[in-house]
């Protein structure tokens, strides 16, 4: 009898130990992901050469994000554009700016967002891991899709 409560503690403590490491791993992969998507975001950026040029990326930008975001475009102008949050968890929606950068250049920007991807921590949320990639596919599509035309 005096080994049941040793195999207890022995168990428990492995319990906590392999908790620990699942957390520890979670974390690492948390934080190498969110470096993905800082590099994705800022590789979501297109330069404008010219006014014209500037203008047709503009106009490229707003039917990717008619096409690509999971909710309809709310507000548009020539500096930014909005779709709505979407009531679901777990999709892609979309918005972009375009404003001129330290050199004056014409940059326009676009962010994807998630519902979902993160909890109330800041901390990775319970659809990150699905977020994560479906923002980084948008962001990489996003400029492939605007230089088509360039």
């Amino acid at each position: 009898m005096t080994r049941a409560p040793d195999l207890l503690c022995v168990a428990l403590t492995a319990s906590i130990l392999l908790a620990a490491c699942a957390t520890a791993s979670r974390e690492a992969a948390f934080r190498n992901e969110e470096v993905e998507l800082s590099r994705a975001r800022h590789e979501a950026s297109i330069a404008c050469e010219t006014t014209v040029a500037c203008d047709k990326a503009w106009a490229r930008t707003r039917t990717f994000i008619e096409t690509h975001s999971a909710t309809r475009i709310v507000q548009a102008d020539s500096s930014s554009i909005q779709t709505a949050l979407p009531h679901a968890f777990g999709f892609v929606y979309l918005a972009a700016t375009r404003s001129a950068d330290e050199a004056g250049h014409i940059v326009i920007h676009l962010k994807a967002m998630c519902r979902g991807m993160y909890a109330s921590d800041g901390g990775a949320g319970l659809l990150y891991s699905t977020c994560a990639r479906s923002i980084e596919s948008a962001q990489a599509e996003f400029h492939a899709w605007v230089e088509e035309d360039r």
